[in-house]
Parts: C-alpha cells; structure tokens; sequence
C-alpha cells in the first residue's frame, strides 16, 4: 500500500488534518466500515509513514480483516478500491477545509454559484461586500491577484447589469484593476522565461500555438473573439464582423453557451446600434447572420425555452433581409422551443409579421384583429402591425382612429411605463397626426426626425413622401 497514492497525501498532511479527516470520515462515512477500518489502522504509523512492511497492502489486509490476503482472489481488488475511495473521501475534505478556512476563496465560490442561479439581488450585494472588503487588502504578492481579480470581476458584472451607464466609473476602475492583475502575472511570466532562455541559451523566437488540446482551443477561440469583437465595436470596421463571424463559426462549440450568450450580447448591441442609426440592410443582414449562428448553438434558450419576444425578433429581422422564406421555415422549425402557453400568439404574430413585410396587408387583419394578447411586448408589437396594415390597405379613417384611442389609453396606463411603451406611444401620437391630415407636412417630418426614441421611424418617413393636409387650418390671403 506504500505506493498508493493515499500513502502520498498522508505524508502531507498535519497532524491536525489526520485527526480531522478522522472526524470526517465517522461523521459522514461511519457506515463504511471497511475504509474506516483502514485509514484507523494507517493513523497508527504516524508520522512514520516509510515502514515499508508495516503499510505493504498484504499486511495491512491481514491486519485489518484478519484474513490470509493470498487466499482470498479478491483481496488485492478490494485494497485498491478502499485507497482509491479513501483518497477521494480526503480530496473532498481537503478542499472543503481550504473553502471553509480561506473566506476569499469561500466568497469566490459563493459568487459563483450565486451568478450560475441567476440570484441577482443576492449576487449584487455580495459582489459589492466581496469588492469592497478585498479593497481594504493589502497586495503584497502575486498570488494576491487571483482574489483582486474575481472581486474586480464579479462586481463589474453586477454593476454592468444594473445600469453600465450610470456605473461606468466603477466598470473602469475594475477593468483597469483587472488588467494589472493580468500584467503581473504576465510580466513575472515574461521574467522567468527571459531567465531560462539566457541559461539555457535558447533564443527567444516566437511560435505560433498550437491548439491542440481542448482546453487551449476554448482558451484562445475566447482570446480571438473577444480581442475581434473589441475591434469591432471600437472601430465598426466590417472585415472584423467578418472575422468574428467565423471564428463563431470555427469555435463556438467549444465554448461554454453562457459565455457565448454574453458574446452575443456585445455583438447585437453593435448591430442594433448601428442599426437605430443608420438603418441600412447591411446592419439587418449582419444581425440577421449572428441569429442564424445563435440559433445553432442554443444561445437564445432560457432553460431550454426561447421567449416569444426573441422568436417575434428572429422573424423581424429576416423579413428586413427579405429572406421570408428562412422566416417561415424558422416559424415551423422552432415554435416547440417556445413554452406552450405563449406558443400560439407568438406564432400568430411571428406570422403577422411575415405577412406584412411581404405586402399581405389583409392577412395581417385578418391574424390580429381580434386577438388580445398576454405578452406586452407582443401585444405593442401586434398593435402597431395592425395599425400600420390598416392604412397600408386604406381602412376607414374612423377604424384607424378608434384603434389609436384605444391604444393610447392602454400606454398611458401602463406601469411602470417602459422605454419600450414610450416609444409606442410617440408612434402612435404621429399616426394620429398623420390620418387625421390637420397637420402641416414639415411639422410632422420634424417631430418625427427629432425624436430619439420613436417606433416605426423609417415607415413613418415613408409615409410622409405622400402625406397632403388635406384638413390642416389655411391662412387667408389679406386682401
């Protein structure tokens, strides 16, 4: 038994540990016998575990069970399997005792499981207790980085959550915190092999790395993507979309689905923005591309279901492509994924949208008018399509009209009233303006123009190419 690997471990250990581990093994393993039997008999020979004769795994058997270890076919089998348990018993309650008795360490795995809960109250105020305590540490060697690191981390993300804007101090001082940590470990690395390679005479040449193993493909797949989606977004540059584009394409299966929902995030924040901004098709294809390549790896599941909100989104931005027929494969393929009691509005509206984007004015009608939807994102949704598709297929001005009362009593209503609603409700004020024709063309166009947050912008620009105030107050000529 002197070569087994628990023999090893027990060497290492204190005498406090043995006498712990002890206590252990009666409090959560008394019922086997076996093993316990064992480790009592080894404890005899510390701290001189060497007796080679004393700990040979026939010995110890015969001692142990009282029985001739060459007689019994299974006894060597038996003495393998009870070191292999012990020493896994010994490797839980070493690592339990280095959490429990290091309260950095135990707060960096609380954290942890806190964030994989999504508990985000929880994680928010133990983040900020966790930065602000490690604040007060001084840092005096370069194993104090780890826990400066994951403190600076953790409390990023929560702040980044809340509201990044109003927090955006905090974020830069953590990064700022978080990338020195990273340059020390980096420069002392630097060091040491900048010592080597002077004794060994070796000369510095750079190599490329070699992916080979699975660990280093995700470790420098995420290095890749992260550094290209900085660019990215930094620059706007489309050769970098292009490229993090492939290496989604290359990696994205060996990275974990979380990290690449996150990653995901970041790159429709881009497509979105650029798209508010500028509303050309190539934003709506690159964002249409990044739903496709999602879709493959699961990113938009919520414990296993799509929420009607991302499905109704999905089928937007492929109709803005023109690639209606993906959107309706999409809407046969992937309704399962959503969650049986949203399923049928959010196929009605995702096929309400389709219908609309393909000039199928009366088909929209038809699939909305007389639904009520549950989701209020879908139901804002599903009430501008109809308006819209009301005066696309020059419905009666009184229809138009009392659809817009209705609707605005709903927003005005709604609380708390979201960006979302506000912006609804700015679309519908002008639409209002723009069916009852009283108002002056440039007032309208600049209302429209103005405002920052408005549903529908670019239609609503269309629409006025056309617009006459045929009811709008004259003046009269002086004569």
């Amino acid at each position: 038994m002197q070569k087994l690997k628990i023999l090893s471990f027990l060497k290492k250990l204190t005498e406090q540990e043995l006498y712990g581990f002890h206590k252990y093994l009666k409090q959560h393993h008394l019922r086997e016998k076996n093993e316990l039997r064992v480790y009592e008999y080894l404890l005899k020979y510390y701290p001189d575990f060497d007796q080679k004769e004393k700990l040979h795994s026939a010995f110890v058997y015969e001692k142990v069970f009282k029985t001739d270890f060459d007689k019994d076919p299974h006894a060597q089998k038996k003495m393998l399997n009870i070191a292999y348990v012990l020493s896994k018993w010994l490797k839980t309650y070493l690592v339990t005792s280095k959490a429990l008795g290091d309260d950095a360490l135990q707060q960096m795995i609380w954290l942890s499981i806190l964030q994989e809960r999504d508990l985000k109250d929880e994680f928010a105020k133990k983040a900020t207790e966790f930065y602000t305590q490690i604040q007060s540490v001084p840092f005096k060697k370069t194993a104090d980085a780890l826990p400066v690191w994951v403190a600076s981390y953790f409390h990023r993300e929560h702040v980044s959550w809340e509201a990044p804007l109003k927090h955006a101090e905090t974020i830069q001082h953590c990064t700022e915190t978080m990338t020195a940590c990273w340059d020390i470990l980096r420069l002392k690395m630097a060091c040491e092999m900048s010592m080597v390679q002077r004794i060994t005479a070796e000369s510095s040449t750079r190599k490329e790395v070699q992916a080979a193993e699975l660990q280093m493909i995700g470790l420098y797949a995420l290095k890749d993507i992260y550094e290209t989606l900085w660019q990215l977004i930094d620059s706007g540059n489309d050769l970098y979309f292009t490229r993090l584009e492939a290496f989604l394409k290359q990696f994205g299966a060996y990275i974990d689905p979380g990290e690449l929902n996150g990653i995901f995030q970041y790159a429709y924040y881009f497509t979105a923005n650029q798209s508010r901004h500028k509303q050309e098709e190539v934003h709506y294809e690159r964002t249409h591309r990044l739903n496709i390549l999602a879709l493959e790896h699961g990113v938009f599941l919520l414990d296993g279901y799509m929420p009607s909100s991302a499905f109704g989104n999905i089928v937007t931005i492929a109709c803005l492509t023109k690639d209606y027929n993906w959107a309706s494969r999409f809407i046969k393929d992937y309704n399962h994924v959503l969650q049986e009691n949203q399923r049928d509005e959010a196929v009605l509206l995702a096929q309400a949208i389709v219908a609309f984007e393909t000039n199928n004015y009366k088909g929209v009608i038809e699939l909305l008018e007389s639904v009520d939807f549950t989701n209020h994102l879908d139901m804002l949704r599903a009430k501008s399509l109809l308006l819209r598709s009301y005066y696309e297929f020059g419905a009666e001005q009184d229809v138009m009209l009392n659809t817009c009362a209705s609707f605005e009593n709903l927003l005005r209503r709604s609380s708390p009233q979201t960006e979302a609603d506000k912006a609804m409700l700015a679309f519908v004020l002008t639409f209002r303006k723009i069916v009852t024709q009283k108002s002056g063309k440039e007032l309208i166009l600049n209302r429209i123009e103005k405002s920052t947050g408005i549903y529908s912008k670019k239609w609503l620009i269309e629409k006025m190419k056309h617009y006459k105030p045929e009811y709008a107050i004259r003046k009269v000529k002086s004569e």
